[in-house]
């Protein structure tokens, strides 16, 4: 059975509901995204099940942007977590039905906190639920039915909603006008930070090889061989200048070209020159002068313009 065309089914139906929603959506949206950018308080959202989970991720994507997010589940809400909550928060409700007992019970409890002080949306497939109809704020993010087989469990609604908080983030990354360096600056840490805060000087390897022009070929391999890093630079014979490199690639490429390959030397695989960069620039600014030039290092040089390292494609990804 060729199930790929049940996948591809699923999003073809997925991707009509979206469609759907986002025709409905109107100003109403605008008036969520001011609030959430004006709030001094967080963007909360409870919901329980498949609507709680999807809550979490989007929550997590709103704070990835700077916007102080978390999700609560509505059961655990009712019996404790509400103290999480504060008057100057804003609370989305997540519930397709807009009946969802635990939902509900979460809502009216927090009303009865704090009175109409709390902002509160209803994200629910369901405008005339009782959801809906206590929420200062709803959005139809119905679906005309789910996708699976028997037509129950939550797949184009939950869908829905994810696509909703990821427009929400979206027009709030608009509102602040958020770049990629404050993107990187609530990821430090793995490929994100590593690309776009750390420097060159942070990644590179600092131990670099060298030979000579006239240095053999078997002391030439030995050398990029116990460095580890590709290659090795040339040196002049009399001045000692750097002159060029040799890359294990440089070797492959020449060694059927050279007519004696034992007596071969340095200079024979040498390509003139190098590519270099500036010890202070971003990993960033490495990767994208490796791939200008289709190559995968660079020699790192000072402020004098002296070698102080090498950096590989795999540093800075």
């Amino acid at each position: 059975m060729a199930y790929y065309k049940i996948a591809q089914q699923v999003f073809a139906e997925e991707a009509a509901a979206l469609t759907n929603v986002s025709e409905r959506l109107d100003a109403s949206f605008d008036q969520l995204v001011e609030q959430a950018a004006e709030i001094f308080g967080r963007i909360i959202f409870i919901g329980t099940g498949k609507s709680q989970l999807v809550a979490e991720k989007i929550a997590a994507s709103l704070s990835s942007i700077g916007n102080a997010s978390f999700a609560v589940d509505a059961g655990t809400a009712y019996h404790g977590d509400l103290g999480r909550i504060a008057a100057d928060d804003l609370v989305l409700f997540v519930s397709n039905s807009g009946e969802t007992q635990e939902v509900l019970q979460a809502l009216f409890a927090l009303q009865q906190i704090f009175h109409d002080q709390l902002q509160t949306v209803a994200l629910t497939g369901n405008t005339e639920s009782t959801l809906a109809q206590n929420c200062s704020l709803v959005f139809d993010l119905g679906v005309s039915e789910e996708v699976d087989l028997t037509k129950m469990a939550p797949t184009a609604s939950t869908t829905a909603v994810l696509a909703f908080g990821d427009a929400l983030m979206v027009a709030l990354e608009k509102q602040k006008s958020f770049s990629r360096r404050e993107f990187a600056k609530y990821h430090p840490g793995g490929s994100i930070g590593k690309m776009l805060l750390q420097r060159v000087k942070h990644v590179m390897h600092t131990k670099v090889p060298y030979v000579n022009q006239d240095t053999p070929i078997n002391d030439v391999i030995y050398t990029i061989s116990d460095y580890g890093i590709g290659l090795t630079l040339v040196r002049e014979n009399e001045t000692g200048k750097i002159i060029g490199i040799v890359t294990d690639g440089d070797i492959r490429k020449k060694f059927l070209q050279v007519a004696s390959v034992k007596k071969s030397v340095a200079a024979d695989y040498m390509t003139e020159g190098f590519v270099s960069i500036d010890q202070n620039q971003r990993n960033q600014a490495a990767w994208q002068l490796m791939a200008s030039h289709n190559i995968s290092n660079l020699i790192v040089i000072d402020d004098k313009k002296d070698v102080v390292g090498v950096v590989t494609i795999h540093e800075v990804l």
